[in-house]
């Protein structure tokens, strides 16, 4: 049995001054992070649920040797929260918020000068934002990989839509009443919504307790994921000015859809797109060997 990597945890300090307060990033480092390494940077999703759910990237590092930096975006779990923020809306809660808070951890690690590298992996939320990142082409980004994400917040919605149409009449109905009676945050909605989660976030039952905590997360503090609307958000048209190497990663019965990932596919140069089998939303979880076999052969193997 290998040896289990060093772990190191911190705070990195973000100025944002539209919070109006100053504000803390919590991340934890797994792995060597040494001048050489070429670490990986986990985006959570949500947003708001924090990084718990990655802690078995883990398995990149004994096996790849890969450094793993994961992190709780600002709102949420061991980062800076934003309760009074809650009603800031558009102008505060938008992308930009964690696009800046990224570049802020690349300084923070010294990885965005003097030819240091770093890749890139944004899972769902995560994905989204993290394609506007890429988009910008920062310094000393080597490859990107769009995890079970979306383009927009429309292709999103609409796989979400389609979806919901393949859950059995009677919980289609239940979703449909309480969203229409406004009564969302009832236990008949919140057991109605499990079962799509059942179906299309996690496949696995029990649901992994790093899932779990990740979902909590949104019960004790809903800020984050209530405030961002995202209404007609789009990265679609910055895709094509992503120039570095890219990985699509989905599940067959992921909530995003092959329609999610299509977009990326027919506008990347250097692009290559897994789907895997037996996965859902979740494939790190549900799939994880394999999982981690091609995400690791992909940040390790050359270049496309």
């Amino acid at each position: 049995m290998s040896p289990a990597p060093p772990v190191v945890e911190g705070e990195a300090n973000f100025d944002y001054p539209a919070a109006g307060k100053p504000l803390k990033t919590w991340y934890r480092v797994t792995g060597n992070l040494s001048p050489t390494s070429t670490p990986l940077f986990i985006l959570h999703g949500g947003p708001g649920v924090g990084s718990e759910a990655y802690n078995i990237f883990s398995d990149l590092t004994v096996k790849y040797g890969i450094p793993v930096i994961q992190y709780d975006q600002v709102g949420c779990k061991r980062s800076t929260h934003l309760r009074e923020k809650a009603d800031a809306g558009e102008e505060f809660w938008n992308e930009d918020l964690f696009i800046k808070e990224l570049h802020n951890l690349v300084r923070h690690f010294g990885l965005s000068a003097g030819g240091r590298q770093y890749d890139v992996i944004g899972h769902s939320w995560g994905g989204m934002f993290g394609t506007s990142f890429a988009a910008e082409r920062p310094q000393g980004l080597r490859k990107y990989v769009v995890w079970s994400a979306a383009p927009s917040i429309k292709i999103w919605r609409d796989a979400q839509e389609a979806l919901r149409k393949r859950l059995p009449q009677d919980i289609q109905d239940v979703l449909e009443r309480c969203e229409r009676e406004g009564r969302t945050d009832s236990q008949e909605y919140k057991d109605a919504e499990w079962e799509f989660y059942k179906r299309f976030m996690c496949r696995l039952e029990p649901f992994p307790a790093d899932i779990m905590d990740g979902l909590a997360e949104l019960e004790r503090d809903p800020t984050v994921y209530n405030s961002m609307e995202l209404k007609d958000w789009t990265a679609v048209e910055k895709i094509s000015s992503i120039e570095v190497p890219v990985l699509l990663l989905n599940g067959r019965y992921d909530q995003a859809q092959d329609s999610c990932l299509f977009p990326f596919f027919e506008r990347l140069n250097k692009v290559k797109w897994v789907c895997f089998e037996e996965s859902a939303h979740m494939a790190h979880f549900e799939e994880r060997e394999r999982f981690m076999q091609v995400l690791g052969e992909f940040l390790t193997v050359g270049t496309m």
